[in-house]
């Protein structure tokens, strides 16, 4: 997915501290992509001046305005915050933001431009600062590593990237991650870790051959019975219609839904 983080514009931890350490004309200034996508709070007072310097220093950027007005002078300074692009937190110095950093983020990348979103995956909850353009398949996949979301078409039309998002199937590769800021997320992996009544009558069927689309269906088969816990034979066949199974084993998984209903109604 290089390409991919190319396009979306992700600073690496090197790439933060070497930027974070620019010198322009021998002043050390705070790193101007922090600076520019993540903003600085800063709070003026506005003055009527006569003379304005401008400094720049690694804890930040200092405008001193002085009016000198029948032997008096008043003296203005904004203070610019340095602000963490992973979790927004804001620090004084540039200093304290690279040591947070590295101690909380060493191993993660930074996305130039982002969003702070929140939500829950797989009951867990996460803040996390996303790039506007990135899809939900991508950040949840190649970001937080959740590998069991699989990469098929694409395009939105096989289904192996099925998540669950707030009761409902949706495709991954199809939804902006920007749009999951306020909701619970599973994946086939929390669906396992749950131990559900599916993964028995999976196996016990084989549902699966090569394995690759049956993240995508058991995701989808979960939403199902979450909505429907006595679901017919059509209702299996028309919710399973969007997952694209190349070895062929769409039999196998209607005998398996009713059977995992059943146990969930304790008739199994």
């Amino acid at each position: 997915m290089t390409e991919k983080k190319n396009k979306s514009g992700l600073i690496s931890r090197r790439e933060f501290l070497k930027d974070a350490g620019l010198l322009v004309g021998g002043t050390a200034i705070g790193s101007t992509i922090l600076l520019t996508a993540c903003g600085g709070d800063t709070t003026t007072e506005t003055v009527t001046s006569t003379k304005t310097v401008t400094t720049t220093a690694a804890g930040g950027t200092a405008t001193v305005t002085k009016t000198e007005t029948g032997g008096t002078a008043t003296t203005t300074v904004t203070q610019s915050k340095f602000v963490c692009p992973i979790d927004g937190q804001e620090f004084d110095s540039l200093e304290e933001l690279q040591a947070h950093f590295e101690a909380e983020h060493g191993g993660e990348e930074a996305p130039a431009v982002g969003q702070t979103i929140s939500f829950i995956l797989n009951g867990k909850p996460y803040t996390k600062v996303v790039d506007p353009s990135w899809d939900l398949h991508y950040f949840l996949h190649d970001v937080l590593g959740c590998v069991e979301i699989k990469t098929f078409c694409y395009r939105g039309a096989c289904g192996s990237c099925t998540v669950i998002m707030d009761g409902r199937p949706i495709l991954s590769c199809m939804t902006l991650a920007v749009d999951a800021d306020g909701t619970n997320i599973e994946t086939s992996l929390g669906i396992a870790l749950s131990k559900h009544a599916l993964l028995e009558p999976y196996i016990k069927h084989h549902c699966m051959q090569c394995g690759y689309c049956t993240p995508g269906f058991v995701a989808t088969a979960k939403a199902l019975l979450d909505r429907n816990p006595d679901p017919t034979d059509e209702d299996i066949i028309e919710a399973l219609a969007g997952n694209i199974c190349r070895c062929g084993t769409y039999p196998a998984h209607v005998v398996a839904i009713k059977e995992a209903a059943a146990a969930m109604k304790g008739e199994g």
